[in-house]
């Protein structure tokens, strides 16, 4: 038996790979922008019904291509708009919030970075 809470996540990055997205369900050790990087948000499960019903919270890093500042500002807000119109069209994933972007300094490098929180309903 699979591990629906990683069985969840998986399904939820096919998702949003299959909209057209670059995505990884886990924090990889390095990154190569333009990514969508899935990770635990808190809270992380919390019940949503008095049965099996539960909401996994998720958080996607957001992670534009590095270039001059106005470019990588547009590459950001592009894939922020992709993310966001690939969430409408999956049903069991509510968007909570898109946050103020931020430079993510990985790889030896800075990239323009935002969050995107968001639950998923998932059934254990």
């Amino acid at each position: 038996m699979s591990n629906e809470i990683t069985a969840s996540k998986a399904e939820f990055a096919l998702d949003l790979t299959n909209a057209g997205l670059e995505v990884l369900d886990y924090v990889p050790e390095r990154v190569t922008p333009p990514i969508v990087i899935i990770s635990p948000d808190s809270p992380y499960l919390v019940t949503e019904t008095v049965g099996n019903e539960y909401r996994l919270g998720l958080k996607l890093t957001l992670v534009a291509m590095t270039a001059t500042n106005e470019e990588s500002t547009e590459a950001l807000d592009a894939l922020i708009a992709d993310t966001v119109s690939a969430l409408a069209d999956i049903s069991y994933a509510v968007l909570k919030s898109v946050a103020t972007p931020f430079r993510l300094a990985v790889n030896n490098a800075e990239y323009l970075a935002t969050d995107i929180t968001l639950d998923l309903s998932i059934t254990l």
